[in-house]
């Protein structure tokens, strides 16, 4: 399938603005600082959901304080409980790239949505910014009463690193007799450092994410080239996949990061565990990001939404 026109536009207006990988570290800190408001945000992010609450709080972890945003459907009591780990690359990405798509997927999902503002490489690497998730969910488990949520209902999720980062918080979850992770969604993942996969090759400049910027951000999140083949820094690569919680898995069809996704969807899949795998056609990566200009993103959120209740 083609790519429609207007992702064609959302790409060529992406690349007015300098990539990630030719900033100073400086220049990254501000981008990420921004507050995402007015027209343009509207623009490339769709409109900002009005749901019933939305409370910004910390929790703590080993590393100190950690930030998070609870966005609430419902006034109900006793909500399933989502922790959402927000996509950028270890390295961008925040509470207010992410806002809108919260928003989403809380109205879809009818789920207390948490979202993790966790530290970002290369000033914190790895595994520092997966121990501030996997701290948020150890948080959000033992206080899921008092925030109105049920703590047998939880899942972990995220797009891009954010998905690797649940991916690896459901394995370390499992290897460290922490909270019981009801659920995994994981939206276009990145679950294998080695950057292998034939759709790297086959989508070396594809819209939105390209080969080169993979690899800056992989190299800013690593200590050193061994941590790629550690299984929380590559879930893919882990040896031992069973007794993981039931995941579905979304691609997108034009993703340097689609194969890997499918890998590890079968790899679950043979380890027993049970998995829904959806590629979406015509997409790119963080798609779900920009329901002006990806068709798909509606369709997307409700996939996730539906799965979500039925579990």
């Amino acid at each position: 399938m083609q790519l429609d026109w207007n992702i064609q536009l959302l790409d060529w207006l992406m690349q007015r603005r300098k990539p990630t990988h030719q900033l100073s570290l400086p220049a990254i800190q501000q981008r990420n600082a921004a507050k995402l408001n007015g027209l343009l945000a509207w623009y490339f992010l769709g409109e900002k959901l009005s749901l019933s609450r939305v409370v910004d709080r910390t929790c703590t972890g080993r590393h100190g304080s950690i930030p998070v945003r609870l966005y609430y459907p419902s006034p109900e009591p006793n909500l399933p409980l989502i922790v959402f780990f927000h996509g950028g690359g270890w390295v961008t990405g925040s509470l207010e790239t992410h806002d809108r798509v919260c928003r989403r997927i809380a109205q879809a999902t009818m789920a207390l949505v948490v979202s993790v503002d966790y530290r970002l490489a290369p000033w914190h690497k790895f595994p520092l910014p997966l121990e501030d998730c996997y701290d948020a969910v150890q948080w959000a488990a033992t206080n899921a009463a008092e925030l109105g949520a049920d703590a047998d209902r939880l899942i972990v999720m995220g797009d891009s690193a954010g998905g690797n980062l649940a991916a690896a918080v459901a394995l370390m979850a499992r290897d460290q007799s922490g909270p019981k992770i009801h659920r995994q969604v994981l939206i276009y993942p990145a679950v294998d450092g080695t950057l292998s996969s034939p759709s790297h090759q086959r989508y070396t400049d594809a819209p939105l994410l390209s080969r080169t910027g993979i690899h800056y951000f992989r190299d800013q999140y690593q200590r050193s080239p061994q941590d790629i083949h550690n299984a929380y820094f590559s879930p893919l690569l882990a040896d031992d996949l069973s007794h993981l919680p039931p995941a579905f898995i979304l691609t997108a069809e034009y993703d340097p990061l689609r194969d890997e996704g499918e890998q590890f969807a079968q790899r679950l899949t043979a380890a027993g565990v049970p998995v829904r795998y959806q590629d979406y056609p015509g997409m790119v990566h963080a798609f779900l990001n920009f329901p002006r200009h990806c068709s798909a993103a509606t369709a997307a959120i409700a996939a996730i939404g539906e799965y979500v209740k039925a579990a």
